[in-house]
């Protein structure tokens, strides 16, 4: 295997530097790696000589020596690296004791993923790559909530009792929770059971941790920084309070590790030991809402976020879990050996993930990925079980026939219920998927706002820099919060960027990137304003900052994740494999009286007799054959041959009778046309989707405007996604990611055509 490799590695070897890649020195240095050798040391142990340069031409070459563990790292020729550590001469040395190596550092991979993978690679990689399966469940949501209270409560300083059930309330109330609720079949009264549970412990928490409380600093915690060099374990003893919260939700992108994280609270920390001065820190807390395990997973997110957090202001040495159900509060010190084993697995995740493909006898394929586990228990439970089993069936071929004297059973279980050619529908699906997703990504994708300077990427379009914010930042609803930026000085034409763009907001610099997104809403010639996640006025009124359209955004994760639902043992999923995989012929029924409801003879009456005089028969024998679908029926037609007074006859009469109707289409013109003709027809509905992006006239029924109505109860969410008299319309832009509450869109009755 390893002579395979190093042939490899020699047949890359003489290919020049691709233009598109961008390399450079310094901290933020990027290699790129002429040679990869298999060292035996003089001690007898193996190591890695890579040969490295950071300049286009190749003529300035370093060596960096990778041991002590490091040797196993993925990396060939052809790859781009980050060096971490002391260069010496034009000598790297990457060992126990000092430095990393980050493979592929464009690849930012999230905190959860990389703990998920201390177990179980390919549950890491599945996870990266099946991103939007899952519709959530009610702990998911239980937990969101709680982290909800615990934050708000934080920013204001108050745990009192009042206080967090004062936010617990307006919480159950929030437009957007009671959508989850609905799309869950829940209830306020459900979550309100669930999310009590935990208030007592939030106040619990803050009297003995936050420095304002009279029994702070009585706790009693093990804590060794670092920065302490050796103490002893009494000398180890400290009590922790929390002095000040610098952010919720901390959201960081960094390319320097390849890593990307969103840190539940930043706060302020004060150590207390004992004849020694106080400590402070800016540390990270982690939320978890589930069993107080401090597992290894748990611990490991921690210690990335100290990682990350390096990277934007000091070291912190160490972090925080809070278990929220009990209050209590666990320190997880990142010393240089748990990040080191941390980012060795991140290697070798960006590795599996940035090498998702292989060629075989000139033809792409998917590569086989880290093979399953043996440990039931762990499989058992694990969210990519279904495209563990999909996956080992459809692309690496392993046989079921042996699985019951096999650990992972659950290969057979998951997926004998899929044909070969539901195999093959998958496996090639998934395959264009990856490869448009790779079109995508070596166009630009996000990397582009860390690769490019702001005046680069100007030029090229899609980035507005040297601005600043330009007045104070307003409160637009929950977590989206109002900015107006100016250019700082130069030209003041904004010619990057459009109403309706999605933004990402970084410092000029990008050293910090991703410091909010959010969405352009007005563009003047004075300025950019747009509403963001994030709060930015914190920051000092020098701060420049850059906004870089997202174009990473969208991705297929919805794809694959509808690719993924398509396979599981469900009958709808069963339905929908008859129909779109196997080609199973549509049904229809026999004659109209079936489907037309007897009150609404005569309004159809009415609809055809005014209309029917104007459409020509393909328009009348394409409206009969829907009504007498049971499955679905194409309507194929060039611009111009009456496809859309088609469609609004047909909306207006399974309307009379009492149908439920989704519109969808990948532009949203295309909604918000047939909308402005069925308006005149005094027909209701509701309109899904960015409003930035709908026609004016449409606005006052967008999801946006009838969601936030004074009353904010459960039964007004139903009235209007369940009860709303007659019309559910959503734009699904393409790589848009459809709300899971649509699955339980109604009205009287459900239409599936």
């Amino acid at each position: 295997m390893t002579l395979l490799c190093n042939d490899l590695y020699r047949k890359k070897k003489n290919k020049g530097i691709p233009e598109h890649v961008i390399l450079a020195s310094g901290v933020h240095n990027r290699y790129w790696v002429l040679d990869v050798q298999d060292v035996t040391s003089t001690q007898s142990c193996t190591e890695k000589h890579l040969t490295i340069t950071c300049s286009k031409t190749t003529e300035s070459r370093e060596t960096c020596i990778l041991k002590d563990g490091w040797e196993s790292t993925p990396v060939a020729v052809g790859d781009v690296v980050h060096l971490e550590g002391k260069c010496v001469s034009g000598l790297w040395t990457i060992d126990r004791d000092s430095g990393f190596l980050v493979l592929l550092p464009d690849l930012l991979i999230s905190g959860t993923s990389i703990a998920n993978s201390i177990r179980c690679m390919r549950r890491g990689v599945l996870g990266e790559m099946f991103k939007a399966f899952d519709g959530g469940s009610k702990q998911m949501l239980n937990g969101t909530i709680v982290h909800d209270i615990f934050q708000k409560a934080a920013m204001s300083s108050d745990f009192s009792p009042e206080r967090i059930q004062t936010f617990a309330a307006e919480a159950l109330r929030s437009p957007n929770y009671l959508g989850q609720m609905y799309s869950l079949k829940l209830t306020q009264a459900d979550m309100r059971q669930e999310v009590e549970e935990y208030l007592p412990s939030l106040s619990e928490w803050a009297n003995h941790y936050v420095h304002m409380s009279p029994q702070a600093g009585q706790k009693q915690l093990t804590l060794k920084l670092p920065s302490d060099g050796a103490l002893s374990t009494q000398d180890a003893t400290c009590s922790v309070t929390v002095t000040d919260y610098v952010d919720i939700e901390e959201n960081m992108w960094c390319p320097r590790f390849g890593l990307k994280v969103k840190i539940d609270v930043t706060a302020g920390v004060r150590i207390h030991r004992r004849g020694r001065k106080p400590t402070e820190r800016i540390v990270p807390l982690e939320l978890k809402t589930g069993k107080e395990s401090n597992s290894i997973e748990h611990r490991s997110q921690v210690i990335l976020y100290t990682l990350m957090s390096s990277a934007r202001r000091c070291d912190p040495e160490a972090g925080f879990l809070v278990y929220l159900k009990t209050g209590s509060l666990h320190p997880v010190v990142g010393n240089h050996m748990d990040r080191r084993e941390l980012v060795k697995i991140r290697n070798s995740l960006a590795h599996h993930i940035g090498n998702s493909l292989v060629k075989v006898e000139g033809r792409s394929q998917m590569a086989p990925l880290p093979a399953i586990v043996s440990d039931k228990q762990a499989c058992k439970y694990c969210p990519q079980k279904r495209n563990c089993a999909v996956y080992s069936r459809a692309v690496e071929r392993d046989p079921v026939e042996n699985c019951s004297e096999n650990p992972q059973a659950f290969v057979q279980s998951e997926s004998e219920h899929l044909s070969p050619v539901h195999l093959q529908y998958f496996s090639h699906w998934l395959l264009l998927c990856t490869l448009e997703a790779l079109t995508m990504e070596n166009k630009a994708g996000r990397r582009i706002i860390w690769l490019q300077t702001a005046q680069q990427r100007e030029k090229s379009g899609g980035c507005v820099g040297n601005m600043q914010l330009a007045r104070e930042v307003s409160v637009l609803s929950d977590g989206v919060y109002k900015h107006s930026f100016v250019r700082k000085e130069g030209d003041q034409t904004f010619t990057g960027l459009i109403v309706g763009d999605r933004i990402v907001v970084s410092d000029q610099d990008s050293v910090l990137i991703g410091l909010a997104t959010g969405y352009v809403t007005e563009i003047t010639i004075s300025g950019v304003t747009c509403s963001l996640d994030k709060n930015l006025s914190k920051f000092s009124s020098n701060t420049v900052f850059r906004l870089d359209q997202d174009e990473g955004a969208g991705g297929l994760s919805t794809h694959l994740g509808n690719l993924s639902m398509l396979m599981e043992n469900t009958p709808t999923s069963e339905r929908l494999r008859q129909l779109i995989v196997e080609f199973r012929p549509p049904q229809f029924i026999d004659s109209l009286s079936s489907v037309l409801p007897r009150d609404a003879k005569d309004t159809v009456a009415n609809i055809l007799k005014d209309v029917f005089r104007r459409l020509n028969k393909p328009q009348k024998q394409a409206m009969k054959k829907v009504l007498l679908s049971k499955d679905y029926t194409l309507i194929v037609g060039i611009p111009g041959t009456g496809k859309t007074t088609t469609i609004c006859t047909l909306v207006r009469i399974l309307h009379a009778c009492g149908f439920s109707v989704l519109l969808t289409s990948y532009t949203h013109s295309a909604v918000d046309n047939i909308l402005l003709k069925l308006k005149r027809f005094k027909i209701g509905f509701l309109r899904l989707g960015r409003a930035q992006k709908v026609h004016h006239d449409i606005l006052p029924f967008t999801e946006e405007s009838r969601r936030f109505y004074p009353c904010k109860c459960f039964v007004y969410v139903f009235y209007i996604y369940n009860n709303f008299k007659s019309l559910m319309f959503l734009f699904n832009k393409k790589y848009q990611q459809i709300p899971h509450s649509l699955t339980f869109f109604s009205h009287r009755r459900p239409l599936t055509t």
